[in-house]
């Protein structure tokens, strides 16, 4: 019989550090030939939608089929050899692991000693990016943007008490981005929040909420602009990375010159200009998805609460 595992179970066992290892683990096992990753998919039901992710590795060998619909996420993790393992809530996981992948993508992409960040975006989304760039040590100062006045200073002073960084509230997205070294894009919009002209030289850009083709957080021409783009899954972006979908369908941007995640993560090969503007696109996959579920399963397991009949 599988375990459940639920919200509480994920915030008692999974720690922001160990999710950073596990997802970056995952990806160093895709450039072995030893993961894989299945896009997403969106099925539709009337009004109704449920979207499946998926992904698979070989030590150990599991693999976890991720579904959602509007609100609620669950995770289903499998053994090869045992079957179905645990079915856990992964609303708090999905968060997670999407800082994760944004830490180890900034980690390899930005400048060194790259501190200063520009936040778009203070939602729960939005929180878990910057708990994953502290764990990483890319963040010293934080400067914030959201729409809803409130909302920010309130995620102004809890993010601050909570990481003892310096965090302000910004006037508007283009103050947010002023003089950052990481700007970070977590929102829901379907028009551009940043735009090319306010990054500085040397920008790295987190961009993390628009994952359908529907949404659009960048102004076009940092994705042109950029020196180094990069997805966590290129053949996902085809499908739901709206920025790179419209200009390859104006052509003006080649697939081919995406770089997928794997390929840079623990790559000692990449030299980085420090003028140029980097980009990585997040998606959120189910290879991260893999990661994250193994991780809560194996930690809840040693804890000796959860036993697998």
């Amino acid at each position: 019989m599988p375990i459940y595992l639920n919200e509480r179970n994920a915030a008692e066992f999974v720690d922001m550090p160990s999710a950073v290892a596990a997802v970056r683990a995952a990806f160093v096992a895709q450039a072995r030939g030893e993961a894989v990753n299945i896009p997403r998919t969106r099925l539709e039901f009337g009004e109704r939608r449920l979207n499946l992710m998926a992904g698979g590795g070989r030590a150990p060998d599991r693999y976890a089929l991720k579904s959602y619909g509007s609100s609620s996420h669950h995770t289903l993790l499998y053994s090869a050899e045992q079957g179905l393992l645990a079915i856990m809530e992964a609303n708090l996981l999905g968060r997670i692991r999407t800082g994760a992948a944004s830490a180890i993508a900034t980690q390899a992409m930005a400048r060194p000693n790259a501190g200063k960040v520009g936040l778009i975006g203070a939602g729960r989304q939005a929180r878990t990016q910057i708990q994953a760039l502290h764990c990483v040590r890319c963040v010293s100062e934080v400067a914030v943007f959201a729409r809803t006045r409130a909302k920010q200073t309130t995620f102004c002073e809890q993010l601050e008490s909570e990481l003892a960084l310096p965090v302000r509230a910004a006037g508007s997205a283009q103050q947010a981005a002023r003089g950052a070294d990481i700007v970070v894009t977590a929102t829901t919009s379907s028009t551009p929040v940043l735009m090319s002209e306010w990054l500085a030289p040397g920008t790295h850009v987190n961009a993390m909420g628009a994952n359908a083709a529907s949404r659009r957080e960048l102004d076009p021409q940092i994705v042109l602009r950029a020196a180094m783009v990069v997805t966590d899954d290129i053949e996902q972006a085809k499908a739901e990375a709206a920025e790179f979908i419209d200009l390859a369908c104006a052509g003006r941007l080649d697939w081919n010159d995406l770089i997928p995640l794997h390929r840079i993560v623990g790559s000692s090969g990449f030299r980085r200009d420090p003028d140029a503007i980097t980009l990585f696109k997040s998606l959120g996959v189910g290879l991260e998805d893999l990661a994250i579920a193994s991780l809560l399963y194996d930690r809840a397991i040693a804890s000796g609460r959860f036993k697998p009949l």
